[in-house]
């Protein structure tokens, strides 16, 4: 299932992103990874059942970059948003803060 996921976010980085005409809204915002980046890394160290929860959790904070992006007209250089608390340190951008709960995985991640 693991490799079926990669795959497929290949297919979409190789085939469909580069033709879509527009990036990914944290990415504009914020100058750091894509979702689909930050997705294919996520699955890759954590497996799908982790790697799913905190690709919620950053496909939230897209939209919440995409509501600021259209709402305010800002740029690339852009403040980022604050980060979600208890975030997670797949969210880097913010620092390796440890998550509460069962996600004894995410104290280990590199920041």
């Amino acid at each position: 299932m693991k490799r079926i996921a990669l795959a497929a976010i290949d297919g979409y980085q190789r085939f469909i992103s580069p033709y879509k005409g527009f990036s990914c809204a944290h990415r504009v915002l914020t100058g750091g990874a894509s979702c689909s980046q930050f997705a294919k890394r996520a699955i890759a160290r954590l497996g799908m059942r982790g790697g799913v929860l905190v690709i919620l959790r950053r496909f939230s904070a897209c939209a919440a970059s995409a509501q600021i992006l259209s709402t305010s007209q800002v740029h690339a250089a852009a403040t980022p948003p604050e980060a979600p608390a208890g975030a997670c340190p797949l969210w880097s951008r913010w620092g390796a803060k440890k998550m509460s709960g069962s996600w004894a995985c995410c104290a280990c991640w590199p920041g």
